[in-house]
């Protein structure tokens, strides 16, 4: 990553954590929540390979980062309108900054908007992309209905002029789970980053299709 491209996503990343630490505080115990140690992965698949890919379009992806408050291995709730909850010992078998590099990397390749998705700066790219986790806890407040939150954001820059932002783009999703338990959050987060890279995919390919328009 270019000290432009550094700077800019640094500080889009700073700038959430700070407005996050205004609302964030650590909740008491939770007799609900069963105690025993678990370990979780998500799983998240695009279901096919895409028929058709572009030549020479090769993008290069940065590792995802993920808001601190966010980034633990631990589960987090959110218990109350200022208030969020380290479910121990509930805990993602990786690093949850590791695992969303490797799904965003398995989703963009087999996804036909690129003609190869590299990790490796050494590796020549066409494009970069910065993602980033913003979001991501399981709604717990007694007012609102259970759920499983996720949001990322994504930037898009030339390879060879990261001055230039070329596509961004902030998706959250909400869904709906039947009961705010660490499983069901989990289930519950796996359905929603589908739609989320099923949105980013759509949005890309419209955006790639502007562009070979010209």
């Amino acid at each position: 990553m270019t000290l432009y491209s550094r700077l800019f996503f640094s500080f889009f990343i700073l700038s959430t954590s700070l407005l996050l630490s205004s609302c964030f505080s650590w909740g008491g115990g939770d007799k609900e929540v069963d105690m025993t140690p678990r370990y979780y992965v998500l799983d998240v698949e695009r279901a096919d390979v895409a028929a058709d890919f572009p030549a020479n379009r090769v993008l290069r992806l940065n590792p995802v980062r993920v808001v601190p408050h966010f980034k633990s291995k631990t589960l987090i709730f959110r218990v109350g309108e200022n208030e969020y909850k380290a479910v121990e010992p509930h805990q993602f078998l990786v690093d949850p900054e590791v695992m969303f590099t490797n799904i965003l990397k398995r989703w963009l390749q087999k996804s036909g908007q690129f003609s190869k998705v590299v990790t490796d700066d050494s590796v020549p790219a066409d494009f970069t992309m910065d993602a980033a986790v913003t979001a991501f806890y399981g709604e717990k407040r007694p007012a609102y209905s259970p759920q499983s939150v996720i949001e990322m954001q994504f930037f898009m820059t030339a390879a060879d002029n990261p001055e230039k932002l070329l596509f961004q783009t902030g998706l959250r999703v909400d869904v709906d789970i039947e009961q705010a338990t660490p499983s069901n959050v989990v289930t519950g987060w796996k359905e929603g980053t589908e739609e989320l890279l099923t949105t980013l995919e759509q949005d890309l390919s419209a955006y790639f299709a502007k562009v070979d328009a010209r």
